[in-house]
């Protein structure tokens, strides 16, 4: 079963919440697992620059209206006593060296770029698959 254990409304707009995934797998040890995600809607103003290329209307597409931004977050082998103290830590963890990067003005422009750019490489990509080989012909 998945919970919210926290959430957060950064200063740029973003909203994230951890969920906690965590499970016993073997007699009493658990995978602590900390998923934190949120969505970030995909703004023309952020492609500025990129949207001149003529596979942007696909790509488009195929990003969608949001993109998600998805860490997770592990320890294995915690003992069943220790799983509450490692997840608190997990979090201080991300909440310390991640959040004050995410929580940039600029971080939401620079995902959406970043999976924009990734997208229209995997486009590319299934393109020249796609095309026959000139050993084949």
């Amino acid at each position: 079963m998945t919970t919210v254990i926290r959430r957060w409304v950064l200063r740029n707009g973003l909203e994230l919440e951890a969920l906690d995934e965590s499970r016993d797998y073997y007699g009493g040890y658990w995978n602590v697992r900390v998923v934190v995600r949120g969505e970030v809607e995909v703004e023309h103003l952020y492609l500025e620059g990129l949207l001149e290329d003529p596979l942007a209307e696909e790509a488009l597409k195929e990003l969608g209206e949001k993109v998600q931004y998805r860490r997770e977050l592990t320890k294995m082998g915690v003992p069943e006593g220790e799983v509450e103290q490692v997840k608190g830590d997990l979090l201080a963890y991300f909440e310390e060296n991640a959040l004050p990067y995410i929580e940039h003005e600029k971080f939401p422009e620079r995902l959406v770029r970043r999976r924009f750019e990734e997208t229209l490489k995997e486009i590319r990509i299934r393109r020249m698959r796609e095309e026959p080989d000139e050993r084949d012909l």
